[in-house]
């Protein structure tokens, strides 16, 4: 084989592929785009006005105790300080912003506000203005329900929507059924399309008023079992060399997932441009005029350390704009070079491997269309990482994990979750786990240069896997 003109092959393939427009725009642009275009999109989510639901919610209170603190925990001010206390859970949905201006409020400045002050501030904030009707306890769930459906036209009207709800609420859901030995529950019924947040509040403000009776006939102190059940914990730090800090947990979970998903995402990518390539070349003849000078062994190495290129500009790429995110959030400790370094090395493995199938199956075939055939056990393979994505990154040292990193040619991938855990394997599994993988890539290479031989001269119907065998055997 000739390094000069697999260098000279390898070469022609990476230039036709990363100085096209398509490429760039995909490495380089859309990163770029996403990095602006995110600022712009939470300011525009914090300043979009939310739609706020007026209408009725109609209960059927079978206990004949629950309506009326129903009523009190669906007004419009007991839903703006529930929402308060939630702070910190709107401020990750909502943003700084509307989490700020809540927070500002008291409860006294609510009550100032004219009407038209606290309509305006509900329609901002999208808090629902619901009025509760008390339908007596026999009342035909039915013909509610027909109500109901008269009322799905009427979404959007200024005037509100009519009937919103329907919430029926069993007899025994406060006193326990002495007959069963436990509590009735409650339903709701809602017009199609109803926000999820409104609905959210009507199911909230029913448990909380049905468990507020429930307090109350037991002779419990509702203050004092909050007082009992709920903890004020502090977020979890860790203790550094300069002092202590917010601890990232749920970051360090996603770190081997992160690493798995960019090699993933160089494997694929260049092995979709080796398939695409190959396949134009053999329907176009260029292949018959390449072979005149080349050889089809020396052709298809070429192509695929020239597409492998390709794969590594793109790790490159994303490595880097990880590594200034992590950087800005004063987190690069989560990573270490000797993790960026092996990942580099199981890359490699694992792109030989897959871009020996993606030639093999680019010489076979004619079309595009007839690859799909043969990729999908292709596709199937390049998901099994996802599905063992929890059981390795969970527990990186168990039988299972251990295993699957020595099974090419998911091992790569494997591998690099359990390298980039917080418990990362023994150099010796590494080391071993190359070494499987290099005689792998040995035999993978072996099968493509015997079928990308015989498949680059071959026309006609497409190749099943059987032909492909046979293929290996006459080459």
């Amino acid at each position: 084989m000739n390094a000069g003109k697999v260098t000279r092959i390898a070469g022609r393939e990476f230039a036709s592929t990363v100085l096209t427009k398509g490429f760039i725009i995909g490495a380089l642009v859309v990163p770029a785009v996403i990095a602006v275009i995110m600022p712009l999109v939470i300011m525009l989510v914090n300043s979009a006005k939310p739609p706020a639901d007026k209408g009725e919610v109609a209960l059927i209170d079978r206990t004949g105790e629950v309506t009326p603190l129903v009523a009190d925990l669906l007004k419009p001010e007991a839903i703006v300080e529930s929402r308060r206390e939630q702070l910190d859970a709107m401020k990750k949905l909502a943003g700084e912003f509307l989490g700020s201006q809540i927070e500002s409020l008291t409860g006294d400045q609510l009550d100032a506000m004219s009407d038209d002050q606290m309509s305006a501030f509900l329609e901002q904030f999208g808090v629902p203005q619901l009025r509760i009707t008390e339908l007596p306890a026999d009342t035909d769930l039915e013909a509610q329900q027909a109500r109901l459906r008269e009322n799905m036209t009427k979404a959007g009207r200024d005037e509100g929507r009519g009937l919103l709800a329907v919430a029926v609420v069993d007899e025994d859901a406060v006193v326990k059924d002495a007959e069963k030995n436990q509590f009735g529950a409650y339903s709701v019924y809602t017009v199609p399309k109803l926000d999820d947040r409104t609905v959210s509040e009507i199911r909230g403000a029913l448990r909380q008023a049905i468990l507020e009776k429930r307090y109350e006939a037991a002779g419990m102190d509702r203050a004092m079992i909050d007082a009992l059940t709920n903890v004020n914990a502090q977020s979890t730090q860790e203790v550094t060399e300069t002092g202590t800090r917010e601890s990232a947990f749920e970051l360090q979970m996603l770190i081997p997932g992160a690493f798995m998903l960019l090699m993933l995402m160089g494997v694929m990518t260049g092995g979709q441009y080796l398939l695409t390539t190959t396949i134009e070349e053999k329907s176009s003849r260029v292949v018959e005029v390449l072979l005149s000078a080349v050889s089809s062994v020396e052709l298809m190495t070429g192509k695929i350390v020239g597409q492998m290129a390709v794969g590594l500009t793109l790790l490159l790429v994303y490595n880097a704009v990880g590594i200034v995110a992590l950087f800005a959030f004063e987190r690069l400790d989560l990573i270490d070079g000797t993790t960026i370094a092996w990942m580099f090395v199981f890359f490699a493995l694992a792109y030989f491997m897959f871009a020996s199938i993606m030639a093999a199956i680019g010489s076979a075939v004619n079309e595009l269309r007839e690859a799909q055939a043969l990729m999908t056990p292709v596709m199937l393979l390049v998901m099994i990482p996802y599905f063992f994505f929890l059981p390795v990154t969970r527990d990186p040292s168990s039988v299972l994990s251990t295993t699957l990193s020595f099974v090419p040619p998911i091992s790569p991938f494997i591998m690099i979750m359990r390298v980039a855990s917080s418990t990362p394997p023994p150099l010796w599994q590494v080391l071993a786990a190359v070494a499987v993988n290099a005689i792998a890539v040995i035999a993978f290479v072996w099968f493509a240069a015997k079928v990308f031989r015989v498949g680059l001269l071959m026309f006609g119907k497409p190749p099943n896997l059987a032909t492909l065998i046979k293929w290996v055997r006459m080459a």
